[in-house]
């Protein structure tokens, strides 16, 4: 479905009853990113999965590149949608957003999930995130030569899935304006981290990152885990960056035991 949130028209997919779990996709990618979770997180929670401004089937509306404004449109469809309280959960730069959002409305977050996600940019991420967002203000063309270049680091290497979640981030950017301001919203965190404001996270808090991740490797997860208090983190083998596409019984496994306070 598709619903006026804020200065947007959503696209909003959902699966499931139950408690809400809202899921946040990544960077270039949409609601389709977390397929082959929906079997089993849908068995026992309306599962909610919204478009990333600029991204799939939502529009970029006034987009200001700021990790803020992506949080406030989370909240903003919170409210759109009547839910009061979720458990939040984020992938790569959807983790992000969740902990921004927590860290903004404390009282909207029953408990948040990280997946393979960072609180911070150091040097050499803020360089590939410019040349992303360079790419992506030159035009499609220039964007899809990126994509593909990345879909592969994004895996194990020969993973058959590849050429799928390309064809998905093809078609999520379809917009080159909502990538570059995604780009641009990771970029912040260089000058401005989360670090300092993670004491303020209230919510029960799981991160999980992949030992073979090459984009955002486990100390990522560690700094975050240890800046949130009481926080819990789990490091998986045998996945690159795309956890929920590569590992997705066992990410399944870890968050619905700990959306159920069994970890």
């Amino acid at each position: 479905m598709r619903v006026r949130s804020g200065d947007l028209e959503v696209a909003v997919h959902e699966w499931g009853s139950g408690p809400a779990l809202l899921f946040l996709h990544g960077l270039g990618d949409d609601h389709r990113a977390l397929r082959r979770l929906v079997p089993e997180l849908s068995l026992g929670h309306r599962v909610v999965a919204p478009d990333m401004r600029g991204h799939g089937g939502t529009s970029l509306g006034h987009a200001d590149g700021s990790l803020a404004q992506l949080a406030t449109d989370v909240v903003s469809l919170l409210d759109t949608l009547g839910l009061d309280l979720v458990d939040l959960a984020g992938f790569s730069l959807g983790g992000a957003i969740a902990l921004q959002v927590a860290i903004q409305a404390p009282d909207r977050v029953r408990r948040l999930i990280g997946i393979a996600t960072s609180s911070r940019v150091g040097r050499a991420a803020l360089d590939w995130y410019r040349d992303r967002a360079r790419a992506a203000d030159s035009g499609a063309a220039e964007l899809r030569a990126v994509l593909a270049e990345d879909a592969v680091t994004m895996f194990l290497p020969g993973s058959p899935l590849v050429a799928g979640h390309l064809r998905l981030r093809e078609e999520a950017t379809a917009d080159p304006r909502g990538f570059a301001n995604g780009c641009r919203a990771n970029l912040a965190l260089g000058a401005a981290p989360l670090d300092p404001s993670l004491p303020r996270i209230t919510a029960p808090t799981l991160v999980i990152a992949s030992r073979q991740d090459v984009l955002c490797p486990p100390r990522a997860a560690e700094i975050v885990a240890a800046g949130v208090p009481g926080s819990s983190i789990e490091i998986l083998e045998g996945s690159g960056h795309e956890i929920p596409l590569e590992q997705p019984e066992t990410l399944a496994g870890l968050m619905l035991a700990f959306i159920a306070g069994r970890t």
